[in-house]
Formats: structure tokens, C-alpha cells, sequence
């Protein structure tokens, strides 16, 4: 009885298709799509830009704010920002993706300049947890900063 328990344990496991290997998601597609995020904040301006990268459920935090929860709410803040006196820009330093592939997150440097009647720029480091999406872009559900002097 023992014998047939185990040859039908061997024909089942015999039978059944290998696990199917999952490619491992390279960090630096991530750290690409940051460093292009950065690009369309420079060239186009902040809000095109975070409007265009955030994922449907972001939540932006902000120093001295309530979060900005949902992309509406986003859209509505950012659309009425008037970022022609500014310019955001940030570098990657280190980006990780999740096994499962869909979540990873990126933090860096950042630099805002502002132009008002005086040129002032601040600093700091941020970080960004991304989301794949269906289409397998990424867009950012998380994103806030800390402002400080950067190395």
C-alpha cells in the first residue's frame, strides 16, 4: 500500500508543469523612469509632470501639509500651482524592485530653484515608492521629501 501511495505521489509531481520562472525586474528600468519623471519636471514643469506620473491612488506628502490623497485631488493642487517660477529637479541615487515585480521604490537628491525678484535654491533627498501598472509602466503611489543640505 505504501509503494502505490508513493509511485502516485511520483506520477502527480511528474505530471505537473515546472514553477514558471519570473524574470527578475532590473532596478534600473526604475531609475530610468525617475530620471525621465525629473526631465518632464524641468522641460514641461512640475505639475505636468507629477500630474502625469502619479498613480491613481497617490499620496504626495509635503512639508507643513495635509497629504494629498487620490490623483483629482492632485490634478486640482498642482493645476492651480503656478510652477513658472520654479524648476524641480532630482537624481536617483538607488532604486529596488519588489520579487513580485509591481512595487519598487527610488530615493535621491533633489534641487528646487526658484526664480522670484532673488534666485534661491533649496535641497534635499527624497523618496518615491512606485507602482507597475497593466500597461507595465510605472507610476508613483507614494512621494515625499526632507529638506537639507545634499553631498
Amino acid at each position: 500500500m505504501n509503494k502505490l501511495i508513493l509511485l502516485l505521489i511520483a506520477i502527480a509531481f511528474s505530471c505537473s508543469s515546472p514553477p514558471k520562472e519570473q524574470a527578475i525586474a532590473d532596478p534600473n528600468d526604475l531609475i530610468k523612469v525617475d530620471k525621465e519623471f525629473s526631465d518632464m519636471s524641468k522641460q514641461n514643469g512640475v505639475s505636468e509632470a507629477f500630474i502625469f506620473y502619479a498613480d491613481q491612488d497617490v499620496v504626495k506628502l509635503g512639508q507643513g501639509a495635509e497629504p494629498i490623497k487620490g490623483k483629482t485631488q492632485l490634478t486640482e493642487v498642482y493645476t492651480a500651482l503656478d510652477d513658472s517660477k520654479l524648476e524641480l529637479t532630482w537624481e536617483p541615487i538607488k532604486a529596488e524592485i519588489a520579487m513580485s515585480g509591481d512595487l519598487g521604490y527610488t530615493f535621491g537628491k533633489y534641487y528646487l530653484i526658484t526664480k522670484d525678484s532673488v534666485e534661491s535654491t533649496s535641497t534635499g533627498y527624497y523618496v518615491s515608492i512606485w507602482k507597475k501598472q497593466g500597461d507595465g509602466s510605472w507610476k508613483f503611489v507614494l512621494d515625499g521629501g526632507a529638506e537639507g543640505p545634499v553631498e
